[in-house]
């Protein structure tokens, strides 16, 4: 069975050698990063690096439709007619033209409160649509260090001499993950990592594997040592605020509402941002929410901000989450760090049921020399290219 694995393994890794790749500007040409990509009613998708290149692997030749998401920007559609690979596609996106109703029909009514109440009833219908499934995944980790102090305490901090620069600035913490993961709502997980690349020491706070970031708006909580509140929970009109920004249609003309979202209170695990909800099914289009070290009773972090874009599949009609990325800020005794997370799910497998036999003790297991993968071997699976930095 192993080899059988790794066999196949090895045959999409040589077949990934097909590429769709370029950069994504705004339309003042600055690049940018994490925009969502991916092939047209598939599960095939990646995320643009922080020099906004991408890198889209497809599995054969011909006509291909690509979509490029980002909240804030209209939707592009891509036809690429690939004979030979790589094929190089370089996107620039416009913002979005955000419409708000013009007709009020009660004055004292607040449309977003319906929208969110809406999205709570729908809350478990959506949530069981990808309740079962079979999927890829890829993460990278990320931490900086940026002007480093010298001293702490009369303490010297020589031993960061190695890998910061002249501004002791620089990167203390790098890391890859290819998995295999196969999962049912709301915890079960068996997660097999193909490859692992680790350099530098996360000290504890990391979220690499598919278990760690596992996020799902659709719980009444999300699991971040704390349990933050969702603000399509349940009890959520308890905990947040909401605000109509506007809606718009996306590629599908399907219509996006926009949702900001204020904690009620700052002594509460609620979150901060904006919540995109589908207007007919009332699913979760994308997020971009934020939470404050305090508010999760972590003293040393000064913001944590989770993005999360969703892609809608005309043959099963499913939305499903392809791209997350978690941004924090830390700080203490003059030592500040950011660190950035970056996932991406494809190829999805949903299903009705899985065998009794499916999920057992055994949570994670890694393949043979899954940390002696070659620079070769990256390159041709990686779905998100490498900055220079890193």
């Amino acid at each position: 069975m192993k080899k059988n694995f790794t066999l196949l393994f090895l045959l999409i890794a040589i077949s990934s050698f097909a590429q769709i790749k370029g950069t994504i500007t705004d339309s003042k040409g600055n690049p940018m990063a994490f925009v969502n990509i991916y092939l047209q009613d598939t599960y095939t998708s990646t995320t643009s690096n922080e020099q906004g290149k991408y890198e889209l692997n497809v599995r054969t030749p011909g006509k291909h439709i690509v979509l490029y998401q980002y909240l804030g920007y209209k939707t592009e559609k891509k036809i690429v007619e690939a004979e030979k690979f790589p094929q190089i596609v370089d996107v620039q996106l416009t913002e979005e033209d955000i419409q708000l109703n013009d007709v009020v029909i009660d004055p004292k009514a607040n449309p977003a409160n319906e929208i969110i109440r809406n999205a709570i009833a729908n809350r478990k219908e959506n949530s069981a649509k990808t309740s079962k499934y079979n999927a890829d995944f890829y993460s990278r980790g990320i931490f900086r260090v940026k002007n480093l102090p010298k001293t702490i305490m009369g303490q010297k901090l020589d031993f960061f001499d190695e890998i910061i620069d002249s501004t002791r600035s620089g990167i203390l913490y790098l890391s890859e993950t290819v998995s295999k993961i196969t999962f049912q709502k709301p915890d079960k997980l068996k997660e097999v990592i193909v490859a692992s690349k680790v350099s530098g020491n996360d000290n504890g706070f990391s979220f690499n594997n598919a278990a760690q970031a596992n996020f799902d708006f659709y719980e009444n909580y999300l699991d971040f040592d704390v349990k933050v509140i969702s603000p399509i929970a349940d009890g959520a009109f308890n905990y947040y605020r909401y605000k109509f920004d506007g809606s718009f249609a996306d590629e599908n003309n399907k219509v996006i509402n926009k949702i900001k979202v204020t904690p009620k209170r700052n002594s509460e695990p609620a979150m901060e941002g904006y919540i995109y909800i589908v207007d007919d099914t009332y699913a979760i289009y994308a997020v971009d929410l934020s939470i404050k070290g305090s508010q999760m009773q972590n003293p040393a972090l000064n913001k944590l901000t989770l993005k999360q874009s969703y892609s809608f599949n005309n043959k099963n009609k499913i939305w499903a989450k392809n791209t997350q990325t978690i941004d924090f800020e830390a700080g203490m005794l003059g030592i500040n760090i950011s660190g950035n997370f970056t996932y991406v799910y494809s190829n999805f497998e949903f299903k009705e049921q899985f065998e009794k036999k499916t999920f057992t003790a055994e949570v994670l297991k890694f393949e043979e020399n899954a940390n002696k993968k070659e620079d070769s071997f990256w390159e041709t699976i990686r779905p998100v290219p490498l900055t220079n930095e890193e």
